[in-house]
């Protein structure tokens, strides 16, 4: 088809594998972005994982049980602060209602063909650029001491297995085997699931390696500290978008805006995605440092070797935009981490970060068409992020050239997205 002008906004995982996509196949592409560089929010410090196996959304029957517990734990995984916002009681009752049995295997389906159609766009890609970023495929070992948990873990694999993705259910002995750091640990492990689909590596090297080669090879134009001042329209278009005191015209125009996204509420379009603020905290890399990506099942904490460092995330609190380290926040992360890792380098400097991951009730991203015919959204991905990134964007670009995507988008678009 006839070259376009692109416009994305956001120059984060999603905003820079779109402008790959886009300008790989001969478009004319320009990201701005408000920060001085790509990836310097949420794709900053993610926990490392290109977890396409996680397919399980926050809304499900299981979780639910737990809620009630959770609100009064300091150290809870999942944490809302109480505050009058519409946005997040409405985000928090459209939750509740994902919650269901079929819901929950509803929008799993949907993030699972979108997971295993990202993995096999990232190999293209990673094959296409050559990029280094401490890229491991080793899988994901997900760790468990409640034996809860564990069954429901292997309940959740099994459902998974019917869709092709295949997870290996491990005896304490083969979990300490296959990852001999965890031998230390001062938790009494049960078991473990392998998902040796999964992958991890440094996704904030990988992001900014891209744009450079964007740059290089493709010829895309970044335009950084360009903050979005104004979206304008005219009838069904969007005519141009104002960032940093300039004009910006084009063909098509793309929202990567994670949880910024409600910025668009400005036109009229308001999506159901609500930041979930995680943190993570980074170390030196040791003698009794993992060299398998972890996922901790009761803490829901993960932790990912990064060639010479250790990154270990977590925790999904609700507080607003409000993007402030709390070390009130941050200590369980530490207390869960140095219990299952006691010899890891916990002297040493370590370096902590919080971000905004942009997430919806349903726990599908939400991608494609929007009423106006040349705005188009990659964005709502939530903790998955980088593991969609690859697939969303190759969709992202189909539905702007006209064409049919590879993979149905169904559970995936702005249409029932906030049900």
């Amino acid at each position: 088809m006839a070259s376009m002008r692109v416009l994305v906004m956001g120059s984060g995982l999603l905003g820079v594998v779109t402008a790959y996509v886009l300008a790989s196949r001969g478009h004319s592409v320009t990201v701005i972005e408000r920060k001085s560089e790509s990836a310097a929010e949420t794709s900053f410090a993610n926990g490392g994982q290109l977890s396409y196996s996680h397919a399980e959304p926050w809304a499900n029957p299981h979780m639910l049980g737990k809620l009630p517990a959770w609100l009064f734990r300091a150290d809870s995984p999942l944490i809302f602060r109480p505050r009058l916002d519409l946005d997040m009681i409405r985000w928090g009752i459209a939750f509740l209602r994902n919650c269901t049995a079929a819901r929950a295997a509803e929008n799993c389906a949907n993030t699972l063909r979108l997971a295993l159609y990202s993995r096999e766009k990232m190999a293209v890609l990673m094959r296409e650029t050559g990029i280094a970023f401490d890229y491991a495929e080793k899988g994901i070992l997900h760790i468990f001491d409640h034996e809860e948990s564990f069954r429901h873990a292997r309940m959740q694999a099994a459902f998974q297995a019917r869709f092709g993705c295949e997870e290996t259910p491990l005896s304490r002995d083969e979990v300490l085997a296959l990852e001999p750091a965890l031998a230390a640990t001062g938790r009494h492990l049960i078991g473990g699931m392998l998902a040796t689909l999964d992958a991890s590596g440094d996704a904030r090297t990988f992001c900014i390696r891209l744009a450079e080669w964007c740059e290089r090879k493709l010829g895309v134009t970044f335009h950084y500290r360009t903050a979005i001042d104004a979206v304008r329209r005219s009838g069904g278009r969007v005519d141009a978008v104002v960032a940093g005191g300039r004009t910006f015209t084009a063909d098509a125009y793309v929202a990567a805006l994670g949880s910024y996204t409600s910025l668009l509420k400005s036109i009229g379009l308001r999506l159901p995605i609500y930041p979930m603020k995680g943190y993570s905290i980074t170390l030196p890399a040791n003698d009794a440092t993992p060299h398998i990506s972890l996922t901790d099942g009761s803490y829901k904490i993960v932790f990912s070797r990064l060639g010479d460092r250790l990154r270990i995330a977590g925790t999904a609190e609700f507080a607003g935009h409000d993007a402030r380290i709390m070390p009130k926040r941050i200590a369980p992360i530490i207390a869960a981490a140095k219990t299952l890792l006691p010899l890891a380098a916990w002297d040493a400097p370590r370096e902590e970060w919080a971000c905004l991951r942009p997430s919806t009730p349903r726990g599908t991203p939400t991608l494609g068409r929007t009423p106006y015919a040349n705005l188009f959204l990659n964005t709502g991905h939530g903790t998955l992020g980088w593991t969609l990134a690859a697939g969303s964007a190759f969709a992202v670009a189909d539905v702007i050239e006209g064409h049919a995507p590879e993979i149905d988008l169904s559970g995936l678009t702005l249409k029932g997205a906030a049900s």
